[in-house]
């Protein structure tokens, strides 16, 4: 069995019938106390018999446990009493950031950077995009015009077309045509490209005799330019020759593309 001695703490293994003979008395050879093994108490006044040293358990260096020898902090040394406290040195000392933290990743700052440019990209392209009605809701921004090229020179607005005279009689020198004279004005405050014109000859019920959609390569002479413009407040006037559909046609109509 396994006991220990209160006076040294020494750990020993002994012989259960070595210590019936001895009444559980035992003898520490290390500090030589005088305890019972079965308490692990030590006598200071042990029986007659354990008195003349004739019955006690003499234990020996060899009944010692060895591996329980060592201090309640398992050591397998001796720590010192006066051993100095250990203070930490700002030379040697880890970083905080090293230690308890894991290191700060650059991409999701990136990612979170690149999102945002591509969404301020998107909203900057939508406000140009709508840049007239945003001015029109916020006169305040007129300010960005001063620096800015704002406002278009150049529309296309065919609402603003308006027509200020039309006719229509028989094509000199050919009785069987008839020719469409008409002009109109561009009412929009900047200039705009010249429409596509559709001409329709009506009936009585005003449906469709005759229909024709033509450019402005096709309605005026000479031929204009590529992509030619009609100015805030001009005036063009247009002279089309149809083929006479007889008493069907009764009205015509003229609408902008």
């Amino acid at each position: 069995m396994k006991t220990r001695c209160p006076g040294c703490d020494t750990r020993y293994q002994v012989d259960a019938d070595a210590l019936l003979d001895s009444e559980g008395f035992a003898h520490c050879y290390r500090c030589g106390t005088v305890f019972d093994a079965v308490t692990e108490t030590a006598s200071e006044t042990p029986n007659t018999r354990n008195a003349g040293g004739r019955s006690l358990l003499w234990l020996k260096e060899q009944d010692e446990i060895a591996v329980q020898k060592q201090a309640a902090s398992d050591l397998p040394f001796d720590v010192p009493a006066n051993l100095p406290t250990i203070e930490p040195s700002d030379d040697d000392a880890l970083d905080i950031a090293d230690t308890l933290y894991e290191k700060r990743s650059y991409r999701g700052l990136f990612y979170g950077l690149f999102a945002f440019v591509l969404a301020a990209g998107v909203a900057i392209q939508l406000a140009w995009q709508y840049r007239l009605t945003l001015l029109a809701r916020f006169p305040q921004l007129e300010f960005v015009c001063e620096h800015l090229p704002c406002r278009p020179t150049v529309v296309h607005a065919p609402e603003k077309l308006r027509v200020v005279r039309r006719a229509m009689q028989a094509t000199a020198n050919d009785p069987e045509s008839l020719t469409l004279s008409a002009s109109f004005r561009n009412d929009a405050d900047v200039a705009q490209l010249l429409p596509d014109i559709q001409l329709s000859l009506l009936d009585n019920n005003g449906a469709a005799v005759i229909r024709r959609r033509l450019s402005p390569h096709e309605y005026l002479y000479p031929p204009p330019e590529n992509k030619p413009v009609i100015q805030p407040g001009e005036v063009i006037t247009i002279s089309i020759d149809f083929a006479d559909p007889g008493d069907a046609a009764t009205g015509f109509e003229i609408d902008f593309f």
